[in-house]
C-alpha cells in the first residue's frame, strides 16, 4: 500500500525523533506520543498534523520573583553582642554578611534567629527596648517575604522549576517521590508556624531545598503536561472529523493504535503524573501562598500548577484528556463498535 505523503514526512520525523532520544529518557514520552500519530496516520481515513512544540511560562527572572526587605543592620548586631544577647550564629555570619549578599536560604535563617535574639534578649532600658521590639515586629512581618525568596528566589528553585529537563520519565513511580514529598512537608509544615517562629534546624532546611533542586519535579511535570496536552488536541480534532465511512475495517484499525499505543502504553504513563500531581501540586501551592503577595510575574507562573485555575496548564491538560477519551467514544458509539471489544 502506498503510504501518503504527509505520512511519510511523519514517519521521517518520528525516526529522527526516536534515534534523538534513544538514549536520553528525558524525552522518550515525545517519541511515544509521536509514533501515536504516525501509526494512526497510516490509515488512509485521517491525516493528523504533528503538533508544533508549545513551552509552559518558564520560571521569571530573578528580580521579579524576588521580595524586598529591609537592610541588614551590622550595628544591631554589635548592640546585641554588647549586651549579651543570644545571637549565637548570627555573629558567626557577621562578615559574610558585611563582604557579600546572603544567598536567600541563610537570610530566613537569619531574620528567624535575631527575632528570637531581640524577643528573648533582657534589655534593662525601656527605650531601646521599645525601638527593638519595633525592629522584631518589622521582622516578623517579613518573614513570610523571607520564606518566599527562599524557596522561590534561591538557586534551587531555578533547578526544580526549569524547562529544560524534558519530561517525567515513562517509568516514574509516586515510590519515587518519597524524598520529595517528605521534604515538601518539611517545608510547608515551617510555613504554617512563621507566626510562631519555628526553631528551624539549617542543615535540613538546606537540604529539603536540595531534594527539592535534585527532583527537577516542578518544571518536568509541567513540561510534560503541556507537551501531551498538545498531542492529545490534536488527535481529538481530526477524529471528530471523521464520516461514517471510516465504520468498518478502516475503525478497527484505528482502534486497534488506539488501544497499542493510548490504552496500553499512554493512559497508564498519564494516570501515574496523575497520582504525582495530587500529591505534589497542594504542596507547592500550600509554599506559595505564604508568600503573598507574589509578584504578578511569579503569581502567573505558579498559577499553571493550580487545580482552580481555568487556564492553568493542569487544567488545560485534564480537558484534553477528556475529549481525546469523548472524540474516540464517540466514534465507537456511532459505528456501533464495543468499548471494550
Amino acid at each position: 500500500m502506498a503510504i501518503k505523503p504527509f505520512n511519510k514526512m511523519i514517519l521521517l520525523c518520528s525516526i529522527i525523533l526516536i534515534g534523538a532520544t534513544a538514549c536520553d529518557t528525558r524525552f522518550k514520552p515525545e517519541a511515544v506520543l509521536s509514533v501515536y500519530i504516525e501509526d494512526l496516520n497510516r490509515s488512509q481515513f485521517i491525516s493528523i498534523h504533528v503538533p508544533p512544540v508549545v513551552m509552559p511560562k518558564s520560571l521569571p527572572s530573578l528580580r521579579d520573583r524576588q521580595q524586598r526587605l529591609t537592610q541588614f543592620d551590622i550595628g544591631l548586631l554589635d548592640f546585641l553582642s554588647l549586651q549579651h544577647c543570644d545571637v549565637g550564629l548570627i555573629v558567626g555570619q557577621k562578615n559574610s554578611i558585611l563582604g557579600k549578599v546572603m544567598p536567600d536560604s541563610q537570610r530566613f535563617l537569619y531574620e528567624l534567629t535575631i527575632i528570637g535574639a531581640i524577643e528573648s534578649c533582657d534589655i534593662k532600658n525601656a527605650e531601646l527596648l521599645a525601638e527593638l521590639r519595633q525592629v522584631a515586629k518589622q521582622k516578623r512581618r517579613e518573614l513570610p517575604k523571607a520564606f518566599s525568596n527562599a524557596i522561590f528566589h534561591g538557586p534551587e528553585s531555578s533547578e526544580f522549576f526549569s524547562l529544560s529537563n524534558g519530561f517525567i520519565p515513562m517509568n516514574y513511580s509516586t515510590a519515587n517521590e518519597h524524598k520529595l514529598l517528605s521534604s515538601l512537608n518539611q517545608l510547608v509544615d515551617i510555613a504554617h508556624q512563621l507566626e510562631q517562629l519555628p526553631e528551624v534546624d539549617g542543615e535540613i532546611f538546606e537540604a529539603s531545598l536540595k531534594v527539592l533542586s535534585d527532583s527537577e519535579y516542578a518544571g518536568r511535570a509541567l513540561y510534560s503536561f503541556m507537551q501531551i496536552t498538545r498531542y492529545l488536541n490534536q488527535v481529538s480534532e481530526r477524529l471528530i472529523l471523521l464520516d461514517d465511512l471510516v465504520c468498518g475495517a478502516p475503525l478497527t484499525y484505528l482502534k486497534r493504535q488506539f488501544k497499542r499505543h493510548y490504552v496500553d502504553v499512554i493512559q497508564p504513563y498519564m494516570a501515574r503524573l496523575n497520582r504525582s500531581a495530587y500529591q505534589v501540586f497542594p504542596l507547592m501551592n500550600q509554599l506559595s501562598k505564604e508568600g503573598i503577595p507574589l509578584s504578578k510575574e511569579l503569581k502567573g507562573f505558579l498559577d499553571q500548577f493550580s487545580f482552580s485555575e481555568k487556564n492553568s496548564v493542569w487544567h488545560q491538560y485534564q480537558q484534553a484528556s477528556q475529549h481525546h477519551a469523548k472524540a474516540w467514544s464517540e466514534l465507537f458509539v456511532r459505528c456501533a463498535v464495543p468499548l471494550n471489544g
